[in-house]
């Protein structure tokens, strides 16, 4: 990165590219594998922090819109007004699954466009059931194969490794920070036409009370 911002050549900036994307790609490679190992060890603790949804939602969809507007597509996202403004848990794990649910989306979507969604559920007393979607207008997963793509190591199709590449641990991974916030997880999917992820994650009320105006961009 700070080579790049330096005087080089055209043939100087494109082999920086690809020393820069090829490092990026080993990180999130041995991030995942490291999170998937203390999942398996049953050494994964979820943090219980007080955060705004708002937000940790607005921050990670900035992140991903580059992705997204470098192939011409839309990317948006609605919050249910009924949602407090103060939640507490583990809000970096809640932003890991969306990042791996949108980052596919965008990255199995060639035209139109990616849309995260968030919904109260059912309260019981302190605690709060939070209702996600994540859709796309994408390929679409094929009906047989749509409980093995959350296995490790496992994709829809085997050629998407090597067009798309990635490294079949994400959406196992998601499942699993799912079932710790004791949500659920699963898709429907046409092929050609798209795929929605539906999951749920429960999460405590803080303070504040829930008052909160609905909040929804593109981005």
């Amino acid at each position: 990165e700070l080579l790049l911002d330096t005087e080089l050549t055209p043939v100087q900036h494109e082999y920086l590219k690809v020393v820069q994307l090829s490092g990026e790609s080993l990180l999130e490679l041995i991030n995942d594998i490291l999170d998937f190992s203390k999942i398996e060890a049953g050494r994964m603790e979820l943090d219980l922090i007080p955060f705004d949804l708002r937000d940790v939602l607005g921050d990670t969809m900035k992140s991903l819109s580059p992705r997204a507007h470098n192939k011409g597509l839309e990317i948006a996202f609605a919050i249910a007004p009924n949602i407090p403004t103060c939640l507490i848990g583990d809000a970096s794990r809640l932003r890991q699954i969306v990042v791996n649910l949108v980052g596919n989306a965008i990255k199995f979507t060639s035209t139109g466009e990616v849309v995260l969604t968030a919904e109260a559920g059912q309260r019981l007393n302190d605690q709060l059931m939070l209702n996600f979607t994540v859709s796309d207008t994408g390929i679409g997963i094929p009906a047989e194969k749509l409980d093995e793509i959350f296995k490790a190591f496992h994709q829809a199709d085997t050629s998407t490794t090597r067009r798309f590449g990635g490294t079949g641990l994400g959406l196992a991974i998601s499942r699993r920070l799912v079932e710790l916030m004791e949500g659920e997880i699963h898709c429907t999917s046409v092929e050609n036409q798209g795929s929605v992820f539906h999951f749920s994650a429960r999460f405590r009320i803080g303070n504040q009370d829930n008052s909160a105006q609905s909040q929804g961009a593109d981005v």
